[in-house]
């Protein structure tokens, strides 16, 4: 049998340590307060984080998808109630995180040494923008934060890649040469930038989310829709306005 890839080990490790922190007495505890501060959490009748993040993996029919993607909003929005729950975040979301990676490459052509480490970067700065959003009510919870995360990432990725390409052609320090000779970001590195730029100034951060889940991200509407909780006819209202926008 071959052994996993690093970036699997590295999924693998945040699994297992999850799976014992979530059981412990502390995972009651902090259920216990997220379910007094939420009503949303309370009406799951689980008895720790371990069971909450295993209930809104479970998640399949509409509404039950509109039902966890409330409580992922409620666990951001209350996060402050006990320590542990910005750790419970994080695993409900390594779904997305994964897709993030898998959309920027594993970090391949950045500064990584593997996909394990590229993925361990991606989780320790999709921790800090949980910790950074605490108090903060954001209808399109797991959107915003996929999105916060990839952009910064993305940044890295393309910053090093850069460089990269400065040394390579003898061109280091010559940046108003490189400037006009055009950033060599994909298109797709383009509509991100674009994204990010219009966003609160003429675009709906609702809109941008949804636009930058589908074109950026790579996620159908139906993964939208499980991630977001509305529908794919709302879902794809919001685009279409975001994309006209953007693209004028």
């Amino acid at each position: 049998m071959t052994s996993p890839t690093p970036r699997l080990r590295a999924i693998d490790h945040l699994a297992a340590e999850w799976e014992v922190t979530s059981r412990q007495p502390k995972s009651r505890r902090a259920l216990q307060a997220l379910a007094a501060a939420e009503p949303e959490v309370a009406a799951l009748g689980v008895d720790d984080l371990g069971g909450l993040v295993a209930a809104l993996r479970r998640a399949r029919s509409s509404h039950a998808r509109a039902e966890a993607a409330g409580v992922l909003r409620a666990m951001l929005r209350s996060q402050a109630v006990h320590p542990l729950v910005p750790r419970a975040i994080l695993q409900a979301i390594i779904p997305g995180l994964v897709t993030v990676a898998r959309r920027l490459g594993w970090g391949a052509g950045g500064d990584w040494q593997d996909g394990g480490a590229f993925f361990a970067d991606l989780t320790a700065t999709a921790w800090e923008v949980i910790v950074s959003w605490s108090g903060q009510d954001r209808p399109y919870a797991v959107l915003d934060l996929l999105s916060a995360v990839r952009c910064r990432l993305r940044r890295q990725v393309v910053g090093h890649r850069s460089a990269s390409r400065r040394v390579q052609v003898g061109l280091d320090g010559h940046e108003d040469r490189l400037r006009a000779a055009g950033t060599g970001e994909t298109g797709l590195e383009l509509l991100a930038r674009a994204i990010e730029d219009l966003t609160g100034r003429g675009l709906a951060p609702a809109d941008a989310a949804v636009l930058y889940g589908h074109r950026v991200l790579g996620l159908s509407t139906t993964e939208l829709a499980d991630l977001s909780g509305r529908t794919r006819r709302q879902l794809d209202r919001r685009r279409h306005r975001a994309l006209q926008l953007v693209c004028g």
